[in-house]
């Protein structure tokens, strides 16, 4: 029987690939891998199905590698990404991503210097009185939630979460 045998990428629409490039890679350390603009006359429908009048599509398409997970971003240049997300994470088909980092502290500063919008200060996760990690929700430029995540590996609860 068929099965799934790994993940290959996620991806998000933007409104700026530039300045979601700038977030992932230049703040959070991602490496660009490819940067294309696709098109095609019937792409639009690949894409999107039967819901543009116009099949034609054009993307400007990036790849991005953070921590060993594949990114995709595109922006939509026809028919044009016009609206930019709505920013509710309750919203079925809203999504987050988290980063695990070295240096929650360190990586806060950073991204706080540069202007980025966070939810709170940084908040612990404490499970069965043992500290699990710690972590902080914050925006990137689209407004889609980025969680930064610092792991206690000395915790019970992640190592027994590996062995699983």
């Amino acid at each position: 029987m068929a099965k799934v045998v790994g993940i290959g990428h996620m991806s998000y629409t933007v409104m700026d690939i530039d300045k979601s490039l700038h977030f992932y890679c230049d703040l959070l350390g991602g490496k660009l891998l490819t940067e294309t603009v696709d098109e095609g006359p019937e792409l639009g429908r690949y894409v999107m199905g039967d819901m543009l009048e116009n099949p034609y599509g054009k993307l400007r398409v990036a790849m991005v590698d953070l921590a060993g997970l594949q990114i995709e971003f595109l922006q939509y240049l026809e028919p044009k990404t016009n609206i930019p997300y709505h920013g509710d994470p309750s919203i079925a088909g809203s999504a987050h991503i988290a980063v695990n980092v070295d240096d929650i502290e360190a990586v806060y500063k950073k991204l706080k210097n540069e202007g980025v919008i966070f939810h709170s200060e940084i908040n612990d996760c404490i499970r069965e009185g043992e500290l699990v990690w710690r972590w902080v929700y914050s925006r990137d430029p689209d407004g889609i939630c980025c969680e930064i995540v610092q792991l206690n590996e000395d915790s019970e609860y992640i190592k027994n979460s590996r062995q699983k």
